[in-house]
C-alpha cells in the first residue's frame, strides 16, 4: 500500500467539522484530488498535516485518510511534534503543498531523511519582487492606516515579509527530492534553484461542481465583470479599476463583481480599524472617479454561489500582476465563460490568446478595456471565446487523467 504523507497550509472542512473548528471555503482542489485518489487507487493511504491555532496535537482518522493538526507553536517545539507524526505516520513519500509557510521546512529539518515532492502553488520569492505592484512610494506612505502601524503592515512591510518568506520557499525547494508544477513559468523559476532536481507536471482537479454547469449568455447580466479578489496589490485590482474608469464612458451600467469581503466598508468603528492601506487607496481610487455604484463586493462565496454568480456575469477578468496558475481563472474557463487575464507568470500556458480568450500586459489598462468591450458588443464572439476556454479546461482540469498521473509519480518516487 502506498502510504503518503500531505503537508497543507489549510484545514480542509471534513476534518474542521469533525474536530469542532471553524470551516473555510478555501483549497477546493486540495479536496478534489484527495478525493479522487482514494476512488482511482483503492490501495493508497493518505496522512493530511496542517498547522493550526490550538494548543494541542489533533488527530482525526477515517479508513485511509488521517487528519493531524499541529499546534502553531515556535519552531523547535513544532519539529519535535513533526518527529512525532513522521514516527506514527512512517511515510513512504512526503508530499508538500505549497511552499508559502516555514512549517514545510520545519518538517524537512525536523526528518531529513525523508523523501519529499513539493508542489508549486505559488512563488513568493518572484511575488516579491513585483509586490508594491506600481503604486507610487509617495501614495503607499500617504494611505498608511492605524490598522498597519498597529500590525507593522504596510505595503512596504508586507514586500518585506514575502521576502523574507522567499528565503525559506527557496530552502524548500532546494531540498525537495523533486518537484510538482503546472506551467513552463514554475519549470523555470524552481529549475535555477536546484539544476539536478526532478521536475514532474500535473495539472490539478477543481471543484467538483464546475464540471457540471456551463455559462449561457441568455442567462447573464449585460456589462457585468467578475474580480476574484481585490485585497492585496499583485492581485491588480486598481490596475482594473483603470479599465472601469475607460469602460464607464461607454457603458454607465458596468457591475464589477469582487468576491471576498468590503475591502471598502467603514461604516462601523471596528471596519476603520481593520483597513489597510491597499483598501484605503482603492477607496480613493473609488471616490475621485465616482464608481460607488460600480464596484459591488459579494463577500466570500461558497462553491454554490461562486458557480451561480459566475453564470450571471458577462465576463471573467484576472487582473493580477503576478500568478503561476489561478485556480479561479480555471474554474471560469471550466464554465465556459468568456476571459480576460494579465499575461503574467503562467497564465500563458492556461489560455491561448485570441482563441480562448484574451491576454494583455498588466500595465495595459486600456487593453484591458479594449478586449472586454469587445466582448460586450458581440454576443458570438463571447460564445465562442467560452467554448474554446471550456474545451481547454476539460483537459487541463480532466479528475481522472490528473489524478493518474499523480498516482504514477508518487509510485515512480517511492520506486526509488
Amino acid at each position: 500500500m502506498l502510504n503518503i504523507m500531505w503537508i497543507i497550509n489549510l484545514i480542509l472542512p471534513y476534518p474542521a467539522e469533525k474536530l469542532g473548528l471553524q470551516k473555510n471555503n478555501f483549497g477546493g482542489w486540495i479536496n478534489g484530488l484527495l478525493y479522487n485518489l482514494i476512488k482511482y487507487e483503492k490501495d493508497i493511504k493518505i496522512s493530511i498535516v496542517s498547522i493550526y491555532k490550538g494548543k494541542e496535537l489533533r488527530e482525526y482518522n477515517e479508513g485511509n485518510i488521517s487528519y493531524y493538526l499541529i499546534p502553531n507553536t515556535n519552531n523547535k517545539k513544532q519539529k519535535e511534534y513533526w518527529r512525532i507524526i513522521n514516527k506514527k505516520v512512517k511515510p513512504d513519500l512526503v508530499h508538500i503543498h505549497g511552499t508559502e509557510f516555514s512549517s514545510s521546512l520545519n518538517y524537512m529539518e525536523s526528518c531529513p531523511n525523508e523523501k519529499v515532492i513539493t508542489s508549486i502553488q505559488g512563488l513568493i520569492y518572484r511575488y516579491s519582487d513585483v509586490y508594491l505592484a506600481n503604486i507610487d512610494a509617495k501614495m503607499i506612505i500617504k494611505n498608511i492606516t492605524f490598522r498597519d502601524i498597529l500590525k507593522r503592515d504596510n505595503l512596504f512591510q508586507q514586500k518585506k515579509k514575502f521576502e523574507g518568506r522567499g528565503k525559506t520557499e527557496i530552502e524548500i525547494i532546494r531540498k525537495s527530492n523533486a518537484i510538482l508544477g503546472r506551467t513552463t513559468w514554475d519549470y523555470a523559476n524552481t529549475k535555477y534553484i536546484n539544476m539536478n532536481q526532478k521536475y514532474y507536471q500535473s495539472n490539478e482537479i477543481l471543484r467538483e461542481k464546475f464540471y457540471k454547469f456551463e455559462w449561457n449568455i441568455d442567462s447573464i447580466e449585460r456589462h457585468t465583470i467578475f474580480c476574484s479578489q481585490a485585497e492585496y496589490s499583485i492581485k491588480g485590482f486598481h490596475y482594473l479599476i483603470q479599465s472601469i474608469i475607460l469602460l464607464k464612458k461607454k457603458y454607465k451600467d458596468i457591475k464589477v463583481y469582487v468576491a471576498g469581503a468590503n475591502i471598502l466598508e467603514n461604516s462601523m468603528i471596528k471596519s476603520k480599524l481593520r483597513r489597510t492601506g491597499y483598501a484605503k487607496y482603492i477607496q480613493q481610487l473609488v471616490n475621485k472617479f465616482n464608481l460607488k455604484n460600480n464596484i459591488i463586493f459579494t463577500g466570500v462565496l461558497n462553491e454554490e454561489q461562486m458557480i451561480e454568480r459566475l453564470l450571471k456575469t458577462h465576463v471573467f477578468v484576472l487582473p493580477s500582476v503576478i500568478e503561476n496558475s489561478s485556480n479561479s481563472l480555471g474554474e471560469a474557463m471550466l464554465l465556459g465563460m468568456p476571459c480576460v487575464a494579465t499575461n503574467t507568470g503562467g497564465t500563458m500556458d492556461m489560455l491561448e490568446h485570441k482563441k480562448e480568450g484574451y491576454l494583455y500586459p498588466y500595465t495595459e489598462p486600456a487593453l484591458c478595456a479594449e478586449y472586454i468591450s469587445r466582448i460586450f458588443e458581440d454576443d458570438e464572439l463571447a460564445i465562442k471565446l467560452g467554448k474554446e476556454a471550456r474545451k481547454k479546461a476539460s483537459v487541463i482540469y480532466n479528475p481522472e487523467n490528473n489524478v493518474k498521473e499523480i498516482i504514477k509519480i508518487y509510485k515512480e518516487m517511492v520506486g526509488e
